[in-house]
């Protein structure tokens, strides 16, 4: 009788097992794949940075210079939505090169998702509804004048919504405490933070984030509208020319003198400073002689018609040796970041024309600027050797036959 009850109860046990085992590999394919889909998403932004517009990213980070200084985190905290800007340039930095700032892009799109996830995930279709915010922040991230800033912004603003506490009666005397605070540092992405008070009360916390925004034009030298929209959340000159003209830029940091004679020639129209970089190319690869390079070297004002087109024209320079005009090329370069940073880019070359020019002082004043960087900091206790000994510089490899053909040859300004 024991025998006859054991039996089935041993093959009812085994074939719950066997139904669990079902049920748990439906559970671990589920949960797969909710980590898989973002994590794909994640592998095609950063292709897309790294293998299509890598040259963004450069255009991005020659269009700061971040400094490690008091002063620096002050003139950023001074303005509503400064920590936001000095977390974005600080990431931004690291776009020098383009491999990290891809990786980078990558890792926001899965915060991003990540943190969607979390507020989303007792929504319907909240896995779905998930990707809006990081495809919203990675169509962004494509246009050039937008800045890291408004991404940083409201990450953080989600971050700050998820780990509000859950009683109302705790809640809202926070919101009404955090909203003024947050807006200073972050901008007016905190809006979203209105979520987080509900229906009943998110429009008396409008009423008071809308009293921050007004109060905090009086405070700084910047008009309402911008302080409303964010004032680093958008760049509202347009001094950063044509992907085009981005691309060749950055093969002429490269060097790259095969694809860069490829890509001149392909392009239909192209710009004086990109005419001239197919020129050098054709010059490096001994397709044409001096004398034609010289032909077409373009040394009028209208080829300054962007940013990228002056640190073409400032490479072109230094390579043929005019270095008084590859100096003024970097400083207008410079000159043309739309938010009025300086560029770590361009006060490298003009280290470089100060000190072949002879104009030591002004060299190691540029390098005391670049001692406070992450990535030029090498670089400048490499080249302050020759600042305080000009004499080094007539050994240097580089810079000796430049100072030669500096003093000897005939060089002048744009006309």
């Amino acid at each position: 009788m024991f025998g006859k009850i054991i039996v089935p109860l041993h093959r009812m046990d085994a074939k719950s097992k066997k139904k669990s085992k079902k049920n748990t590999g439906k559970t671990e394919t589920k949960v797969n794949w909710h980590l898989l889909l973002p994590v794909l998403c994640a592998i095609g932004v950063f292709g897309y940075w790294y293998f299509l517009k890598p040259f963004m990213l450069l255009v991005r980070e020659q269009s700061q210079l971040f400094l490690f200084t008091r002063d620096y985190l002050l003139e950023r905290l001074a303005v509503p939505g400064g920590l936001a800007q000095y977390i974005g340039e600080f990431l931004v930095q690291f776009f020098a090169l383009p491999l990290y700032g891809s990786i980078i892009y990558a890792l926001l799109f899965l915060l991003a998702w990540w943190l969607s996830w979390r507020l989303l995930r007792k929504v319907r279709f909240g896995f779905l509804l998930s990707f809006i915010v990081p495809l919203v922040l990675f169509y962004l991230s494509t246009n050039i004048y937008v800045p890291l800033t408004p991404t940083v912004a409201i990450l953080s603003s989600m971050a700050l919504l998820m780990v509000l506490p859950k009683k109302k009666n705790v809640r809202l005397p926070l919101l009404f405490i955090l909203i003024p605070v947050a807006y200073w540092l972050l901008g007016p992405a905190v809006v979203i933070l209105l979520i987080g008070a509900g229906l009943r009360w998110s429009p008396l916390v409008a009423v008071v984030l809308a009293a921050c925004i007004v109060g905090s034009s009086r405070l700084v030298p910047y008009p309402l509208r911008q302080v409303a929209l964010g004032i680093d959340y958008y760049w509202q000159e347009k001094h950063l020319g044509t992907e085009e003209e981005m691309e060749i830029d950055m093969l002429m940091r490269m060097k790259n003198w095969k694809r860069l004679d490829k890509r001149a020639s392909e392009m239909t129209s192209p710009s004086l400073a990109v005419r001239s970089a197919g020129a050098l190319a054709q010059f490096q690869l001994r397709q044409i002689g001096e004398y034609e390079l010289q032909q077409a070297l373009a040394v009028t004002n209208k080829a300054l018609n962007s940013q990228p087109s002056a640190f073409i024209l400032s490479e072109l320079y230094m390579c043929t040796g005019l270095i008084n005009m590859a100096g003024r090329a970097a400083f207008e370069g410079m000159e043309s970041v739309p938010n009025y940073n300086k560029s770590g880019r361009a006060l490298r070359r003009l280290v470089e024309t100060n000190l072949i020019s002879g104009q030591t002082d002004v060299a190691l004043k540029y390098l005391s600027i670049l001692d406070h960087t992450l990535l030029l900091r090498s670089w400048s206790k490499k080249m302050r050797p020759l600042a305080e000994h000009p004499e080094l510089i007539d050994s240097h490899p580089v810079y000796g036959p430049l100072k030669k053909t500096h003093s000897q040859a005939k060089d002048v300004f744009f006309y």
